[in-house]
């Protein structure tokens, strides 16, 4: 037994196809950590374990793989990786024609990982970036009121909610939800 790079989960009632596959990106240095037969057990399987790949099945029973596709993209369950047992189209999803070859496979599953977690990666700085903007956004809005009530200059409405979150030991932000939600309180 190898170091493991990624995890992943199928979701396939083949078990040929689920052999092949596990022998494919075990040698790649994938491991399984779950599966599913039908699409909601697969489904709970994802949202149980959080593997960073989906290796679904286009046979997968019962039902639309297309609406799976949607929610494992949507919740940002994993990659996710169709292998095609039939003939289906999966338009704008990574789909690959079964048989295929070992090192096709493992390539695109690894692939899939590197930018699955590239996304994840920006998604989280976006929330980051968001907060900031959210935050800043609440600590001009306080400033202005202190300004306002207070008949300061911005320095002076920054340097009193610094003070006045030192003092009360809590951050900047903190103060200024309080000079927000209570304002007649800071201006006696």
């Amino acid at each position: 037994m190898g170091i493991y790079k990624y995890d992943y989960c199928i979701g396939t009632g083949n078990a040929g196809l689920k052999k092949a596959v596990a022998a494919y990106l075990s040698e790649a240095g994938f491991y399984n950590c779950g599966e599913g037969k039908n699409i909601p057990e697969f489904l709970r399987v994802l949202r149980l374990n959080q593997p960073w790949l989906a290796i679904i099945d286009t046979a997968l029973p019962p039902g639309n793989i297309r609406q799976l596709a949607s929610i494992i993209e949507e919740d940002g369950l994993s990659a996710a990786l169709f292998i095609d047992t039939g003939i289906t189209n999966m338009n704008s999803y990574m789909l690959l024609k079964w048989p295929v070859e070992a090192q096709v496979l493992s390539a695109v599953a690894e692939t899939l990982c590197l930018e699955f977690a590239r996304k994840k990666a920006l998604k989280n700085q976006i929330r980051g970036l968001e907060k900031k903007l959210i935050n800043r956004k609440e600590i001009e809005k306080a400033k202005g009121m202190l300004m306002q009530n207070m008949n300061i200059d911005e320095d002076r409405a920054y340097r009193y909610l610094q003070t006045k979150s030192m003092e009360k030991r809590i951050t900047m932000i903190e103060m200024a939800r309080e000079v927000i939600a209570n304002p007649g309180y800071f201006y006696a």
